[in-house]
């Protein structure tokens, strides 16, 4: 029973993957440390390879309530979707299993970092193997639609229902298959990202996450191990944040890690490639500029080199300590 629900907890979990949100679950419970399991290490790969943590803060912990739940559903911008969109999601709403506000989170990145890497998820999940942090794949097939394997046994589907400065949300149909179980396990989830853009430059985002399961024996095992799948999911939005700051930190001051981590990029659009580096060449030199600016420094476009390649080994940039 244990093994067939470890085998569960992978399948549900993995079946959210979706570029914000890539969880494998199965791997934390095949090392028997399901409360800190996670599919980009990110935290603990900037402390070990970097000497200073990416700093993150937690404004709100993750929760599961009712009241949260109504107010998130009451609130869910069903108005702003295409009909064929709000089907979609008014489908999942309809037949909710487990429902999850991750926790609220603030962190500091350049805004147009951020909108990059949730425009482009396959991007970001196509860093993370660069990195050698994670196996997850995902391919873009249109501007909508992207494939996703975790490389577990789940393979995913992902639609974006709805793409604004404020909302961003999307459903992912997923199917998990192990040999320990018979049946392969499908679910959909849904998700439902809200960014808010501060002038000071810092970015709070919470995620309010819907799955919706056919099977009501699956849904009944899903319920009973939710406090150790929240957990996964929980850890697994803060390292996708701490991943878009580490990014926008890279992207400012170390845009030849940027490019040679560019140059090893698989299964993404060379086009997608080219924006990445284009936006590191804008952060570098607007970043370089004010720097020059504050130290009293004449600026010239001459004085400021643009991003160049570079022979070093692909590794965490480095991070000054806040």
């Amino acid at each position: 029973m244990e093994t067939l629900r470890a085998q569960i907890v992978g399948g549900l979990w993995c079946l959210l993957s979706v570029g914000t949100i890539a969880g494998s679950a199965g791997s934390a419970f095949a090392e028997n440390r399901p409360e800190t399991g996670s599919v980009i290490p990110i935290g603990e790969t900037s402390q070990e390879q970097v000497g200073s943590p990416i700093l993150i803060k937690t404004i709100e912990t993750g929760t599961s309530s009712r009241r949260v739940r109504r107010t998130a559903v009451s609130e869910f911008p069903l108005h702003l979707m295409s009909p064929q969109s709000q089907a979609n999601a008014q489908h999942i709403l309809n037949n909710l299993s487990l429902y999850r506000r991750l926790p609220v989170i603030e962190l500091e990145s350049d805004r147009r970092c951020y909108e990059f890497f949730t425009n482009h998820p396959d991007v970001a999940v196509s860093i993370w193997r660069a990195m050698n942090i994670s196996n997850v794949q995902m391919k873009r097939e249109s501007e909508t639609r992207f494939e996703t394997d975790t490389q577990d046994g789940t393979l995913g589907t992902v639609h974006v229902l709805l793409n604004t400065p404020e909302h961003y949300v999307v459903t992912c149909h997923g199917e998990f298959k192990s040999p320990a179980i018979k049946k392969s396990v499908q679910a959909m989830a849904m998700m439902h990202l809200k960014p808010t853009f501060r002038e000071n430059g810092t970015i709070v985002h919470q995620l309010d996450l819907y799955v919706s399961f056919p099977s009501n024996a699956i849904e009944a095992i899903a319920r009973l191990i939710s406090p150790v799948s929240n957990r996964i999911a929980d850890r697994n939005f803060e390292e996708i944040s701490l991943f878009v700051e580490m990014m926008s930190m890279a992207m400012s001051h170390q845009p030849g890690w940027v490019e040679k981590i560019a140059q090893n990029l698989e299964g993404v659009r060379s086009e997608d490639a080219d924006k990445l580096l284009a936006l590191t060449a804008t952060l570098y030199v607007e970043t370089v500029k004010k720097e020059r600016i504050a130290s009293g420094m004449e600026t010239q476009v001459s004085d400021i080199l643009p991003p160049v390649q570079t022979e070093i080994a692909i590794e965490m940039p480095p991070v000054a300590p806040r």
